[in-house]
């Protein structure tokens, strides 16, 4: 044994011969543990074993070479090898649309009930109806207003436009006696305009005709003036020699002054006359800008109120659809608070409780505040659900949603955030379900980090706090 020993030193011996760095400080300790020759004049055979211990240190050589080798292995496949930094919660299943309230708008008397709780429904899905007589009576009723207002509106334009009159074509189909009505009143309207234009122009040409009869008699006015002037001027030499006597100057005197007085007359009148014809052609202008003044004021008002009832026929379109309430998604429903044909239900009650089914998960997770520095936006995460083996069943892919802004402390004073994180699937393994409420643990891939730096970190926590205690 004590041979055994003193070969396996002497070959460690050699190795840290050419390693001098170390070799001093664990050659001294080491031969400290080795025996030592006890004899002055060693055996034939002992002086073969040292000679041999002292030329072949191979197998101790050898030895240290693959450990040392399967360290700086060891080393170098921990620095370079990654893996995940997770922040782990506990989080509980939530549908990521919530629960969904069906309502009804309006309200009214429930004629059938086509939903049972716990039924799976589709989205779209008729689930209660409910009385619409008045609602389709009124949006009737609305209808015939309305297409007797674009009949209307149809007929003013064709009146302010001067074209023909061309109403809807469900005005003619539908309501055939409006249409007859509008008809008759685009004709009336039309004749009152032309009789109303007929009587100014017959005004116009009349005012026109007593002008050229004016403009007649100023010129016959004129022209006898002139005559007798000149014979005045002919006749008044003839006094002196006795040929005419005064009678007849003054006769031709009287008559040049009479006649000069009916074209002054006649002139003044041919003014008052062309007035009169401007008049005359103003009220035929003025006929008509009335006429188109009055249509487009009633255009204006039958548009606005087409407007409105079109407003007004939107909301009794939709009343009538909302008679029939409908799943809003794909889901389950949970609670039917309507159970009674006949029934009452007041305008905006709630009616129908429908639980998503088709949503990608959301998980509300609860991580603690000293975890909560690296979670970010977006991050990968993984869920395990505890009421399924994920070693059999698998995970489920997901990510950050959405963090609180701050803290929040529950009844036993516990400090923690809510991560909310998204699954990329609604479902686990082949169609496992999902439910609300499930308990999952959800990891959150927060970085990277060496193998070598998660064996360091206990080594370089100690060094951080060694020394250092009061």
């Amino acid at each position: 044994m004590n041979e055994r020993l003193f070969r396996v030193v002497s070959d460690v011996n050699a190795f840290f011969h050419r390693n001098a760095w170390i070799a001093k400080p664990v050659h001294l300790l080491l031969n400290r543990w080795a025996p030592k020759k006890t004899e002055e004049n060693p055996t034939w055979n002992q002086q073969i074993e040292i000679a041999m211990l002292e030329q072949s240190p191979l197998r101790a050589r050898k030895l240290l070479y693959w450990m040392a080798g399967i360290l700086i292995i060891l080393i170098t496949w921990a620095n370079f090898t990654k893996i995940d930094e997770v922040t782990r919660g506990e989080g509980r299943v939530i549908p990521s649309g919530q629960v969904q309230v069906v309502q009804s708008l309006d309200g009214g008397i429930v004629v059938k009930i086509l939903a049972t709780e716990g039924q799976i429904v589709n989205k779209g899905d008729p689930l209660i109806l409910i009385d619409e007589t008045r609602a389709i009576s009124s949006l009737r009723e609305n209808r015939a207003q309305h297409l007797a207002l674009l009949g209307k509106e149809s007929r003013l334009k064709a009146l302010a436009a001067g074209t023909a009159f061309e109403p809807p074509e469900e005005l003619i189909t539908e309501f055939p006696e409006i249409y007859n009505q509008e008809l008759a009143l685009y004709h009336a309207s039309k004749d009152e305009l032309a009789s109303q234009l007929d009587i100014a122009r017959q005004q116009l040409r009349q005012k026109e005709r007593e002008l050229q009869e004016v403009r007649a008699s100023y010129s016959q006015a004129d022209r006898g003036y002139t005559l007798t002037m000149k014979e005045l001027e002919v006749t008044k030499p003839l006094l002196a020699s006795g040929a005419v006597s005064d009678v007849d100057i003054l006769r031709l005197e009287r008559d040049a002054s009479r006649l000069l007085g009916d074209r002054e007359q006649a002139r003044a009148q041919i003014g008052r006359v062309q007035s009169a014809i401007e008049e005359a052609r103003r009220k035929v202008s003025e006929v008509e800008q009335v006429q188109l003044s009055k249509v487009r004021t009633e255009l204006n008002e039958t548009t606005g109120k087409i407007n409105a009832l079109t407003a007004s026929s939107q909301g009794l379109s939709d009343k009538v659809n909302q008679a029939t309430l409908r799943a809003p998604v794909n889901g389950k429903i949970s609670r039917l608070y309507v159970n009674t044909v006949g029934g009452v239900i007041q305008p905006g009650q709630e009616v129908i409780e429908v639980v998503p089914s088709d949503d990608a998960l959301v998980l509300e997770t609860k991580i603690q505040p000293k975890d909560i520095a690296f979670v970010t936006h977006l991050q990968k995460a993984t869920v395990k659900l505890t009421a399924y083996d994920y070693t059999i069943y698998g995970t489920l892919d997901a990510l950050v949603e959405s963090i609180s802004p701050d803290s929040i402390i529950d009844d036993e004073g516990n400090a923690y955030y809510i991560v909310k994180v998204r699954t990329l699937e609604s479902r686990l393994g082949e169609g496992l379900p999902i439910i609300p409420g499930m308990v999952a643990q959800v990891d959150i891939i927060t970085g990277k980090k060496s193998v070598l730096s998660y064996l360091l970190k206990p080594v370089l926590k100690a060094k951080s706090y060694a020394f250092t205690e009061r």
